[in-house]
């Protein structure tokens, strides 16, 4: 099935499109960079990556307040009809709130796109995805550039992350922004396609 996600990766790719130049911009930081005993990424993501990163042009609407919360509830919340209009734009309601969840991480990987996946699963077995960016894909104009900074350094002083699934049971408390993303074939996603993206924060318990 051809996915929106599909279709705009394939036109960033071939040509520069008139008036989506703001969310196609990458900083110029944004080339992979090759770390000793970590997989460097192949690209900079594209599909609502102002969104994914905090750069998008409703930053400054996501409430400061943090909303402590379950994955229960944010696997109910209803996902958007359509994406049309939103890859620099947030959704009202969960895409414009800081979460703190509790959860046990069961398995991490790196993404094409420089994210560190995330796996959360609560006691009732129900899963959602949290996903921390690479800081040099993150633009200045990020609101979480430096959280997101700390969030990946902290992750990977307590991991080695590689492009390979790794598979364990730890309880931990993660802090980031609601985002929906389209539903694809991806591991953990939660059926609304709901995510904490980017972390901003996270504690192992």
């Amino acid at each position: 099935m051809i996915t929106m996600r599909k279709v705009i990766a394939a036109l960033a790719g071939i040509l520069a499109i008139p008036g989506l130049s703001l969310w196609l911009a990458l900083p110029a930081s944004a080339a992979p960079v090759a770390v000793p005993g970590i997989h460097a990424a192949t690209s900079c993501g594209v599909w609502r990556w102002p969104v994914k990163t905090g750069s998008d042009a409703d930053r400054r609407k996501v409430n400061k307040t943090v909303v402590h919360t379950t994955i229960r509830y944010l696997r109910a919340r209803t996902a958007p009809s359509s994406f049309a209009g939103h890859q620099d734009r947030r959704f009202r309601g969960a895409e414009r709130h800081t979460y703190r969840l509790r959860a046990r991480l069961t398995q991490f990987r790196l993404e094409d796109d420089g994210d560190i996946h995330l796996v959360l699963k609560n006691s009732a077995g129900k899963t959602m995805i949290a996903e921390i960016p690479r800081p040099g894909c993150v633009a200045r104009s990020s609101l979480w550039k430096r959280a997101i900074r700390v969030a990946r350094s902290r992750f990977t002083n307590h991991y080695p992350v590689t492009t390979s699934w790794h598979f364990l049971n730890r309880r931990i408390s993660v802090l980031g922004l609601g985002f929906f993303d389209e539903i694809h074939n991806v591991t953990g996603q939660a059926p609304n396609g709901i995510e904490l993206h980017p972390v901003t924060g996270i504690r192992f318990r």
